[in-house]
């Protein structure tokens, strides 16, 4: 058998691998690993799942990891290849993107992003393009003196930001829109939260393989793309997953556009 790859390839599905759906993430990725071994390739049988996401899209024998979109074009840059994208047909983007939503408490009197000055805000990460970039870009446009808000709160997590909002800790977060859709399913916080405002169109957390295994980029998204078509459809539902398409790595560019903009107004991270 050719396989292109020495024993020991790592995977990783992190962005969305909440408690309530691993059982289907580990199906999702029995069906792509199946797929990957068929195209004549190794493939892990198992999920990696360390305690920081950074070990696993550093590995050195990284196949496929899930990845934020920030990281590309930033600290992973020339050290991981774009593979695409799980699609999940989020509201109001083209194929392959996602955005994120802006939440507050459904008894906050904010009618818009400018009634929010001064007031705390949760981050679930400051290398987070869905927590935190897509906010800067947001409220940049609104700073004065290069602030906007009273108090950052790091949470650690989407769900993390969602609760620290529900729970008073801070009045605004923004929130990956998977993210969202998994908390309206699974986290009991979001019965106190409303959508204020939704952030633009990005595309959406890649896939990606190690810089080592660019030339096998084709066949391993014949390999993604025909597992996720022929994914159970109660796996698909209770990921929100509706299909991949293939992205390059330039399409992430994006991000960084925005930021060098937010960073001419002289907002380049949230505060």
């Amino acid at each position: 058998m050719v396989t292109g790859l020495e024993p020991g390839s790592v995977a990783g599905l992190p962005m969305y691998d909440w408690p309530e759906v691993c059982t289907e993430v580990d199906a999702l990725w029995r069906a792509i690993a199946t797929r990957i071994r068929a195209a004549g390739l190794e493939a892990p049988s198992t999920l990696w799942r360390p305690a920081a996401a950074e070990d696993l899209w550093s590995h050195p024998d990284l196949l496929v990891g899930e990845t934020c979109g920030s990281q590309v074009v930033g600290a992973f840059a020339g050290r991981v290849e774009v593979l695409g994208v799980l699609d999940h047909a989020v509201d109001g983007c083209r194929p392959g993107d996602y955005r994120s939503v802006l939440v507050c408490r459904n008894d906050d009197p904010a009618g818009s992003l400018a009634d929010l000055r001064g007031r705390p805000v949760a981050v679930n990460d400051r290398h987070s393009q869905s927590g935190h970039g897509a906010l800067v870009a947001e409220i940049a446009p609104l700073t004065a003196d290069a602030r906007f808000f009273g108090e950052v709160v790091e949470t650690g997590s989407h769900r993390g930001s969602m609760r620290a909002t529900a729970e008073g800790r801070a009045d605004l977060a923004s929130i990956d829109e998977v993210c969202w859709r998994l908390g309206l399913d699974h986290e009991p916080a979001v019965d106190e939260l409303r959508v204020l405002a939704w952030t633009d169109p990005t595309p959406a957390p890649p896939l990606v393989t190690g810089w080592a295994n660019v030339g096998l980029r084709d066949r391993l998204n014949t390999a993604v793309a025909e597992a996720v078509a022929d994914l159970d459809l109660s796996v698909r539902e209770a990921l929100h997953l509706y299909g991949y398409r293939p992205r390059s790595t330039t399409d992430y560019r994006v991000i960084t556009d925005r930021l060098t903009a937010a960073e001419a107004a002289g907002y380049l991270t949230v505060r």
